[in-house]
């Protein structure tokens, strides 16, 4: 895990956040080579399709698409 990285990506989130599709996220890091999982919660009645793209496009060169697990929370 590099902070660099890690800052990026929460500041990513934090747009989609307050933009209000999601309403929570977690950043895990199983190792220090390896690229973490992302889970959020959505907060709307979005598709998951929709929200993970949206996700995908926002993260773009940050994460790939197998990383991140939406919840319905």
């Amino acid at each position: 895990m590099t902070a660099q990285l890690h800052d990026l990506l929460t500041e990513a989130l934090e747009s989609i956040k307050s933009g209000g599709l999601i309403h929570k996220y977690s950043l895990v890091w199983a190792g220090r080579s390896e690229a973490p999982r992302i889970i959020v919660c959505k907060s709307v009645d979005i598709p998951d399709d929709v929200l993970r793209r949206t996700i995908v496009s926002s993260l773009a060169g940050l994460a790939a698409d197998s990383q991140i697990t939406i919840e319905k929370d």
